[in-house]
């Protein structure tokens, strides 16, 4: 199960490359930019999205707070449960 994690996750990250290289250049440019990045990349959570769905958790809030947190424990840096809703 760990390494297939792993490769999901470097499925989903070179997505992600992808995806935001292309939407980089299709959006106007805009001024108003974030002045710091979040803990989690968009492949992270995408990652951790995908997992919720595959895990026998009813609810979201249950599965990050408990289930993740014990499951998969040193694979993510994870902020509270409150920033990432």
């Amino acid at each position: 199960m760990k390494k297939c994690i792993i490769t999901v996750y470097y499925l989903i990250d070179n997505f992600c490359k992808i995806y935001q290289e292309l939407e980089r250049k299709r959006l106007i440019p805009s001024s108003n930019q974030r002045n710091r990045d979040g803990k989690l990349s968009l492949a992270e959570l995408l990652t951790i999205t995908i997992y919720f769905y595959l895990s026998p958790c009813k609810d979201f809030k249950n599965y990050y707070l408990y289930y993740l947190s014990h499951k998969y424990k040193g694979y993510f840096c994870l902020p509270s449960y409150s920033r990432i809703i």
